[in-house]
């Protein structure tokens, strides 16, 4: 179980406590004495009632001070409006109190991390087969034309969603309901006809609502399949094959098939010829691929593999290819001599594809060495927690890429995993706080291409932290690998027991740095949003500044002269006052607890 939530850490320096006592200080100076100065609000905010509201969207000053929408309106730009069909107004926005998990069933009534809503209440477990957990809402992505493919991908005014891709009409067989392309013969929402929406128990099969489905048929969210050769659906709701995959009996089978096995030996070299080939196979770094030959080849021992076409007669296209399931591990189209790498584990089949450039075909080369050991896992880090090491990726390979998910997307950047080993069993916590550049983190079981157990790209700032469970003696291997688009650099890996972190709220006192919630809070779950701010020296002078400005103009200069250190202040601010001690610091009006 995937957990991002930051956890108890070791107990706060010096440092840490002077800056918890100048986090309430700051407070203090805001609070104390005199006459009260009204705000000074930047635009679009304006000063109503001596706070700061954006009239834009608040529904209480919409447009300007005092002018209140009425009931079942919003503020959009300014101006009160109703909201759309199917959707209520609830405070600046408005949602759809069945599936908005902010929501759910009522206005504010929000659904636990990691539940959704469903038909108007809160569900736990995720999202239904077929659907996709988008901000708490449990969508079709390959319909729906906000979320057309993948969350928050929204199609342009007059294009509509189908099969994940935007475009300017729906494909045959599929009818356009609100942008949304779906198959009126199957789907439960728009049975028959657009909006014909069958109920909860039941599904659509052809065209009709019916309790269940057919012989032979399972319901899979909205639709009745044969999960014996759906490929969305194989085996079991939401087991999807990939491209390069059918289905067959339940499993997803590979399409891919060697024409020649050519056995584990290195280094060796095949001569052949493309010409009068098969074309099963498309590469994904050609636009358009040739007829092929396809070779199987095992790796005896473990270790970092080159596939090489230098001495061919023409433009080769290579590809490498998982035998197990048919992923593509590696593809390069470079004019002359392409090359393709691989750190493959011992007795590990690949499929050697190679094909040719805007169909062209010709004799090849192909060239198989062991070139080194393997880069992953590049260390061991043992049993023993807590420990710390630091390390680099600059000059590492990309040797192992994340699992694609709501947390991670998919990178290519050099990467350094390291494999560890659970002394008893319990929750363990990996962490790159300390890194000097934007982290990934992933944890894969076993082996380093193993089953994706966690990945984290950021929490609150850009180091990650994933926290998994593990047994007695089970082996993992911990790859901190780069965000999209950062640049290699130096890296801290910590690794902990998950400890919960004491309940801090209750006692009924506020406190300071050294008593009461907020000292409690800033050595359990907030400590890693203090300790942002205390690694930063930029953030350290910003907290002098706001510790000694004066309410108003000067205070407002502390934010805007580094808005970034602001920001981390009040992280660690809100952390402390909002999420961990709402009861007994409640008097406490200076942060906007969300």
């Amino acid at each position: 179980m995937q957990k991002l939530r930051s956890r108890s850490r070791l107990a706060p320096t010096y440092t840490l406590l002077w800056l918890a006592a100048a986090v309430l200080a700051s407070v203090a100076s805001c609070s104390d004495g005199g006459t009260t100065t009204p705000p000074t609000c930047v635009a679009p905010l304006a000063s109503c009632d001596d706070i700061c509201v954006d009239t834009t969207e608040n529904p209480d000053h919409c447009g300007a001070c005092g002018a209140a929408c009425g009931e079942g309106e919003t503020c959009v730009s300014g101006t009160c409006t109703g909201c759309d069909e199917g959707q209520t107004a609830c405070g600046d926005g408005c949602f759809d109190l069945q599936s908005d998990a902010a929501h759910c069933g009522s206005c504010n009534s929000a659904c636990e991390d990691g539940e959704t809503c469903e038909d108007g209440a809160c569900q736990g477990g995720g999202c239904a087969a077929g659907r996709t957990d988008c901000d708490g809402v449990c969508v079709d992505t390959a319909s729906s034309p906000d979320h057309c493919g993948r969350c928050d991908n929204a199609c342009d005014v007059g294009e509509v969603c189908d099969d994940g891709a935007c475009q300017e009409g729906c494909s045959d067989g599929l009818t356009d309901c609100g942008g949304a392309c779906v198959s009126t013969e199957t789907n439960a929402e728009h049975c028959g006809e657009c909006g014909a929406a069958c109920d909860e128990d039941q599904t659509c099969v052809e065209g009709a609502c019916q309790d269940g489905c057919g012989s032979g048929l399972t319901a899979c969210g909205d639709a009745c399949v044969d999960v014996q050769t759906s490929a969305a659906h194989c085996g079991a709701c939401g087991t999807a094959c990939n491209d390069s995959q059918v289905c067959q009996a339940g499993m997803c089978a590979c399409t891919v098939s060697p024409g020649q096995d050519l056995g584990s030996a290195v280094p060796q070299i095949v001569n052949g010829t493309t010409a009068g080939g098969s074309s099963t196979y498309s590469p994904s770094c050609v636009a358009t691929s040739a007829s092929e030959r396809i070779y199987a080849f095992t790796a005896a021992t473990a270790g970092v593999y080159s596939f090489d076409s230098a001495g061919s007669g023409y433009n080769v296209v290579l590809a490498l290819l998982d035998a197990a399931g048919c992923a593509e591990l590696a593809c390069n189209a470079d004019p002359g001599d392409a090359v393709v790498t691989a750190d493959l584990a011992t007795g590990q089949t690949v499929y050697i594809v190679v094909d040719g450039v805007d169909g062209e075909t010709g004799t090849f080369e192909l060239n198989i060495t062991r070139r080194s050991a393997p880069s992953c896992p590049a260390g061991t880090l043992g049993s023993a927690v807590p420990l710390t090491i630091t390390g680099s990726t600059v000059g590492r390979p990309d040797s192992v890429s994340p699992t694609v998910t709501e947390a991670c997307g998919d990178v290519d950047s050099p990467d350094a995993g390291y494999a560890f080993t659970a002394p008893v069993t319990g929750d363990y916590v990996f962490d790159t706080y300390g890194s000097q550049f934007d982290t990934m983190l992933h944890v894969h079981d076993g082996v380093c291409r193993g089953p994706q157990l966690g990945c984290n790209d950021d929490t609150v700032v850009e180091q990650s932290e994933v926290t998994v469970r593990l047994e007695a003696g089970q082996t993992v291997v911990v790859v901190v690998d780069g965000a999209q688009g950062s640049t290699p650099g130096a890296f801290t890996l910590n690794v902990r027991r998950a400890v919960p972190p004491p309940v801090c709220d209750g006692s009924g006192v506020c406190g300071d740095s050294v008593e009461g919630c907020v000292a409690c809070a800033f050595e359990g779950n907030c400590a890693d949003e203090l300790r942002v701010c205390t690694d930063s020296e930029a953030c350290l002078e910003y907290v002098s500044c706001i510790r000694t400005c004066r309410p108003g103009a000067e205070c407002e200069a502390c934010r805007a002269g580094d808005p970034a250190s602001a920001a981390i202040f009040d992280a660690a601010l809100t952390c402390a006052l909002c999420n961990e001690c709402p009861m007994d610091c409640a008097g406490t009006d200076e942060v906007a607890c969300p």
